[in-house]
């Protein structure tokens, strides 16, 4: 999606705790380096948690930055790529990971978004999935020849099948927006 579309306040904020609520998936949230996570993923979650006032289900160690669903004990893990060893090695207290979201895809390489599908391994309920977060990408950038091409058709602005959904926001899918930002963008 495009600067401002609410794809971060709704995949990473909004859905990622309302999937933690039903207590059946494990999230490792990415990004390329470490020291972006806190003012920007991990940000986010909180001040969704905080805003649906629900901060008495979680418990946030910030140290080890992770959220725990008390109830569950599922887990919200944050991590950068910066370390790819690190993150193969990455596991929560219950379960495996089963959601992989990585804000700002494009700045991660092709071999890394490869190391990641082989993170989503082992036995769940659920179906595992992998969300790429991220602005336009040019034609020649490995996550648009990798998804896009031969599926995706600008006109209708989304794809699915049984393994793949494409969805392009704009900032005029943000009702969230003030118009002050409306006519600036």
């Amino acid at each position: 999606g495009g600067s401002s579309s609410g794809k971060s306040f709704g995949i990473l904020g909004q859905r990622t705790v309302r999937d933690m609520l039903r207590g059946d998936r494990n999230y490792l949230v990415l990004r390329k380096t470490l020291r972006t996570i806190r003012s920007s993923c991990y940000n986010e979650i909180m001040k969704c948690i905080n805003r649906m006032d629900l901060a008495g289900q979680f418990e946030v160690n910030k140290t080890d930055f992770t959220i725990t669903h008390k109830e569950s004990g599922r887990q919200i893990l944050f991590a950068g790529l910066d370390d790819v060893e690190k993150v193969k090695s990455i596991t929560p207290a219950v379960g495996v990971v089963t959601d992989i979201l990585v804000e700002e895809a494009t700045e991660i390489t092709y071999d890394d978004y490869k190391g990641l599908v082989k993170r989503l391994r082992g036995r769940c309920e659920v179906p595992k999935r992998l969300v790429l977060l991220f602005n336009p990408v040019t034609q020649d950038h490995w996550i648009y020849t990798e998804f896009f091409v031969g599926r995706f058709d600008d006109d209708k602005g989304c794809y699915f099948d049984d393994k793949l959904g494409i969805l392009r926001t704009t900032y005029r899918d943000n009702r969230f927006l003030v118009q002050e930002d409306i006519d600036r963008l």
